[in-house]
């Protein structure tokens, strides 16, 4: 229990194995790891003695989150870079209105609560980025304020796994309530979609460059009038494999990837991720668990149910998005990468990725302005 390979690795296959339980036409798939990672990360910790040792195994978690996060977005990014361009051209500003639509029902639902509990306005605050499972949004709303950053990492460590808990659960039951037949929707893009059949080598200078742009990308501040913006490494990641991945090449050097590998890398980086999380977190949302916490998870699924349906009606009946599109919007506009792996695992169609791609970006810009108008409007 002090070795965290080993919390990581028994994470990993006890959530597969509760990832292949099925009932009727719903399972957990790879987001099983996540529920695993939860219940190691809540008894690890009881064996450990030393204060010092719980910390370095947590460093290692945070390591093992960071770098699985750099494999599983760089492979989705590199993927949908193929389709972006038509998908983009297909159906114009739908994806630029979806992110800002998205995280403008999360500020608003959010907001209400400001107004109708006796809950700590800070609390709340955090409670909007966990709910919609952004860490850029967290590191904007600690910008904002300059006391109080302590409520407001409280009400974001709270409200994110109901958060990644409401994208996941949305992405495997939307389909099964609204009768969606997701085979069917794959026949009528397998002719649309770029033909990737071509074996292409994978070369790890290539990809190295990918990674570096995007961490030097993800690291610039972008001072706008509102607020300042950092990408940091997800959403810098995400931009730099888009840009490189559609221009194919420059020069002698190739961006494009043999899928398969990336495949590999993306389910690598997935199950890693969500068991880190469970991981990181599971000790504290287990044995803190209290009146007041409740209240912030259930407003955190709350506003994050709210969200993804505002985002499926407009995005279904307005826009006339397939759902496998759709569902990959969705998740970019939550800025969530767990609900994206879930987004792949239920429709085992990487077109998710595209729509994912081409919300992110504003989504991630909406979280920046709406976290800034959440403390202007509550006098923070």
């Amino acid at each position: 229990m002090s070795n965290p390979f080993f919390l990581l690795f028994i994470s990993i296959l006890s959530g597969l194995l509760l990832g292949k339980i099925q009932f009727k036409n719903f399972k957990l798939g790879a987001s099983g790891t996540l529920f695993a990672g939860l219940f190691f990360g809540w008894l690890f910790p009881l064996f450990i003695n030393s204060q010092k040792e719980l910390i370095n195994i947590q460093n290692t978690l945070n390591t093992f989150f960071n770098f699985s996060l750099i494999l599983f977005v760089s492979s989705i990014g590199l993927i949908a870079s193929r389709d972006i361009k038509k998908i983009l051209k297909t159906h114009g500003f739908k994806f630029i209105i979806l992110g800002f639509l998205i995280t403008f029902s999360g500020f608003i639902s959010t907001l209400l609560f400001t107004y109708f509990t006796n809950l700590n306005n800070l609390n709340l605050l955090g409670v909007f980025s966990g709910s919609m499972t952004s860490s850029p949004g967290l590191a904007s709303a600690l910008e904002s304020i300059k006391e109080g950053s302590a409520d407001i990492i409280y009400g974001y460590t709270v409200g994110y796994i109901p958060g990644v808990l409401a994208v996941i659960f949305s992405i495997y039951f939307i389909p099964i309530i609204f009768k969606i037949n997701i085979n069917k929707e794959k026949e009528s893009y397998k002719f649309e979609s770029i033909d990737n059949s071509k074996d292409y080598n994978f070369n790890f200078i290539s990809f190295s460059i990918v990674i570096i742009l995007g961490i030097l990308i993800g690291n610039l501040n972008l001072n706008l009038k509102f607020a300042s913006l950092k990408l940091g490494n997800t959403g810098g990641i995400l931009l730099s494999s888009l840009f490189l991945g559609s221009l194919g090449k420059i020069g002698n050097l190739s961006f494009e990837f043999n899928k398969n590998i990336l495949k590999v890398f993306q389910n690598l980086g997935l199950v890693i991720f969500l068991s880190s999380i469970g991981l990181r977190s599971g000790y504290k949302v287990i044995s803190n668990f209290n009146r007041e916490s409740l209240y912030l998870m259930v407003i955190s699924f709350v506003c994050a149910i709210f969200s993804i349906l505002v985002g499926y009606i407009i995005g279904k009946y307005i826009f006339k998005l397939d759902w496998i599109i759709l569902a990959g919007a969705i998740t970019g506009g939550m800025t969530s990468t767990p609900g994206l792996g879930a987004a792949l695992d239920s429709t085992k169609s990487e077109l998710v990725t595209a729509g994912y791609g081409a919300t992110y970006p504003f989504a991630l810009l909406g979280m920046v302005i709406f976290n800034k108008l959440f403390s202007i409007l509550t006098n923070l």
